[in-house]
């Protein structure tokens, strides 16, 4: 095979690699993820980057929970809604390759490390 081979065929993987990557992506950003609380009384729905699209709360948990302790259900749900979200994207990502090469969430990973070291800034410090 020459070298020409080789690019046509490396184009059209790219190419190939691509058009999939772009089906998961769009896949995954129109998916919603939930969490809940208080036996599911408390349910949080967020969109595939955190956003809160929902909060729902059972007459159950609004007459049984003081404000401070439904508050703090509405917390957990909630996290736990991006927490989903986070994992879901995780997993796109790991799941994103191009031809044999590492993983996207390999290179956003690598991209994010060098950012912080240089920057001194760690945008998420949980």
């Amino acid at each position: 095979m020459d070298e020409l081979d080789e690019l046509r065929r490396l184009t059209e993987l790219l190419s190939k690699d691509s058009g999939e990557a772009d089906a998961a992506v769009s896949a995954w950003s129109t998916q919603q993820y939930t969490g809940t609380a208080d036996h599911d009384g408390v349910v949080a729905t967020v969109d595939a980057v955190g956003n809160l699209v929902a909060l729902d709360i059972s007459v159950v948990s609004k007459r049984r929970l003081d404000g401070v302790t439904l508050g703090d259900a509405v917390v957990a749900a909630v996290h736990a809604a991006e927490k989903a979200a986070a994992t879901a994207k995780a997993t796109m990502l790991e799941n994103l390759r191009v031809g044999a090469g590492p993983s996207f969430a390999d290179r956003f990973g690598e991209a994010q490390r060098s950012f912080e070291s240089r920057s001194g800034i760690n945008p998420d410090p949980r």
